[in-house]
């Protein structure tokens, strides 16, 4: 009697560690969204379909008899999701054991209790390090146990029947204890670098978010200490005497302008870390825009820059007002201070399909791809000095109502922020 041992056990090493492999690849990354039991019950899922893959395609060496890689599946799902879950594969397994009948259905208690077993005994071993349970030398023990047992039962059945054990016995499980072993060791070291990858990108983005905070905190410290520092000197010569009440009252306003200062950063930095529900109105952007400008124009005097417009009527949008005007702020306060000599700021919006676009282009130092990567960061300020925080506030306040900022920018000839908000007709912007 001839068989073909190495064609359906190699279908099923392929049928367990393909899905395997291909989970890692298509959805891990979706996993870290759902919660803790419902990944268990996905890998659950799973685990039952590839143990009924297997065992449909199974290997008769012994009539009544069927021999496969089951088991994989279900010691997957045990690594995974933990001993209950793993109850439940196994239910799978001997439910459809019994669907297939045959004089084997019998002893498949046997074999799935002692594989149980086996993994509670080395979970039980490896409490105290639980990397070991995914180790090389574990994974061989369970795969030999389980075609271990195997062999076990189907040579007691033999003998108990009286029937002979032929070549074809020892050929076969012979390559059936290489094929669990191997398969069960490929599969412990695939879990255990699908543990090592979950756990480093966990730890990466834990890093990720603490640098971020760190930066964030830095941000805060620098900008707040500037007018902190101003009001303190005020403060020291308002003590000294010999000040007229014309200058102490000078002085006065002084440090209440810096503190106001240190209040709007405090604002900024709020509506960065934690936004909150504001107002949102329908307005017009050309109106909210020369709004800004005249807040600016004292500041543009002094620094020779002068500032031209080109912007039709009407440019309907829905945003928070003063957000918005803070944002034209930002955006133009940086265009003047990147033109340390002076120059023309240009200030252009219209309309062009359903969508607001409004340039704020200046003719200043410029800033380098690199620079420009990191603008909307805790990184980068556009000014040379800071951090810009308020450059961060502006870009998420622009994203809350649905639009983006495009930059463009040249060293030595200047640079256009460029910004999209849908018009009144459109609910988003892509």
């Amino acid at each position: 009697m001839e068989y073909t041992l190495e064609t359906p056990l190699l279908l099923n090493v392929l049928l367990i560690i393909t899905p395997v492999l291909l989970f890692q690849v298509f959805s891990l990354d979706r996993l870290q969204r759902y919660n803790e039991s419902a990944n268990r019950w996905i890998t659950t899922g799973l685990c039952a379909a590839l143990s009924v893959f297997a065992m449909s395609h199974p290997v008769e060496l012994i009539p009544g008899f069927q021999y496969d890689l089951r088991v994989i599946p279900l010691v997957i799902c045990f690594f995974y999701a933990g001993m209950n879950y793993a109850l439940v594969v196994a239910a799978m397994i001997f439910a459809y054991r019994i669907f297939l009948g045959g004089f084997g259905v019998y002893w498949q208690p046997v074999t799935i209790g002692f594989i149980l077993l086996l993994l509670w005994y080395c979970k039980k071993r490896t409490a105290a390090h639980p990397e070991r349970l995914y180790s090389i030398r574990i994974a061989a023990l369970i795969g030999f146990g389980n075609a271990f047992i195997v062999a076990v039962v189907t040579l007691a059945s033999q003998l108990l029947n009286g029937k002979p054990i032929t070549s074809n016995f020892y050929l076969f499980f012979g390559i059936y204890f290489m094929f669990h072993t191997f398969t069960m060791t490929i599969v412990a070291l695939i879990v255990r670098q699908m543990k090592q990858n979950v756990d480093l990108r966990k730890q990466l983005q834990h890093n990720e978010k603490m640098n971020v905070l760190s930066e964030l905190a830095a941000s805060f410290a620098h900008e707040i200490r500037n007018p902190m520092t101003v009001a303190r000197g005020f403060v020291q010569i308002m003590k000294q005497g010999g000040l007229s009440e014309d200058k102490r009252q000078i002085y006065n306003q002084m440090v209440i302008d810096e503190m106001d200062k240190a209040q709007s950063i405090i604002d900024d930095y709020l509506s960065f870390a934690k936004p909150q529900l504001e107002s949102i109105d329908l307005v017009d952007a050309k109106q909210l825009i020369l709004r800004a400008l005249n807040t600016l124009q004292e500041f543009a005097d002094l620094r020779h820059v002068s500032v031209e417009t080109d912007m039709q009527d009407r440019l309907m949008i829905s945003a928070n007002a003063d957000k918005f005007v803070q944002c034209i702020i930002n955006l133009c306060k940086n265009g003047i201070e990147a033109m340390p000599s002076g120059g023309k700021l240009q200030i252009v919006a219209s309309l062009q399909n359903q969508t607001v676009c409004i340039d704020i282009i200046d003719n200043g130092v410029g800033m380098t791809q690199e620079e420009l990567g990191r603008l909307g960061t805790p990184f980068y300020s556009t000014r040379g000095k800071g951090t810009g925080l308020g450059m961060m506030v502006t870009y998420r306040v622009i994203q809350n109502i649905h639009g983006r900022i495009d930059v463009t920018s040249e060293i030595g000839k200047g640079t256009c922020f460029s910004i999209l908000i849908p018009s009144l007709h459109t609910t988003s912007y892509h």
